[in-house]
């Protein structure tokens, strides 16, 4: 299996759900640009130039290239000093993100070492599932819209309250997928099938039938 495993997706694809079954089961680390941004602002003790760009993640603005850079490179130097691998999930949204990725792979000596997987996933979709997913209020696992989990009750890790996240409104979902829908990343997956790395997975099915395509897809 590759040491750099990136995983791309319009929202609610399950992309943060499957990098992280992948991550856990193989000592890799979960590395999620959403998350590092969420704990950033969280913390307050940022830099400067980084206080006018966090603040607008709530509203679903992407940031700024260099702040990704910042952040995910860092991130990658720190996390594999101890673990197999890592799981980028969420790190690459933009083209350009795409080819400064390759570069500091290139310059890291990881250029062989990199696999793509794609969740693909309708626009319509992505917003359907948005709308109706839910996060518990103890232990913050987001818990999909799906057949399987729409009717429950409470956490199904903890048994938490189940509430809906406070930036998925409709106004802030139309914006995410604006940005991050498959539309908008269509060129990002072709130039990862230009370079022969990339493995698509088709996402709109269950959780257990896309963590078994995934399984393929990097093995």
């Amino acid at each position: 299996m590759k040491k750099v495993l990136i995983f791309i997706g319009p929202p609610g694809s399950g992309k943060g759900t499957q990098a992280k079954k992948i991550a856990n089961r193989n000592n890799y680390a979960h590395i999620s640009t959403g998350a590092l941004l969420r704990a950033r602002l969280a913390n307050g003790d940022y830099p400067p130039d980084e206080a006018k760009i966090l603040p607008g993640i709530r509203e679903g603005h992407l940031v700024p290239n260099w702040l990704v850079y910042r952040l995910v490179f860092l991130e990658i130097e720190k996390q594999m000093q101890d673990k197999q691998g890592v799981v980028l999930d969420g790190a690459i949204r933009s083209l350009d993100q795409a080819k400064v990725f390759q570069e500091y792979f290139t310059a890291n000596k990881l250029i062989k070492e990199i696999r793509v997987v794609y969740i693909s996933l309708p626009d319509e979709e992505s917003y359907n599932r948005l709308t109706k997913r839910r996060v518990c209020l103890s232990c913050r696992a987001n818990i999909p819209y799906l057949p399987s989990t729409k009717d429950l009750k409470s956490c199904p890790h903890c048994k938490g309250e189940l509430i809906r996240r406070q930036d998925d409104t409709e106004e802030v979902i139309k914006e995410r997928i604006k940005n991050q829908g498959a539309i908008a990343l269509g060129p990002i997956v072709e130039y990862y099938k230009d370079l022969g790395v990339l493995k698509e997975v088709v996402g709109n099915c269950s959780i257990e039938e896309v963590e078994k395509s995934v399984f393929e897809a990097i093995n």
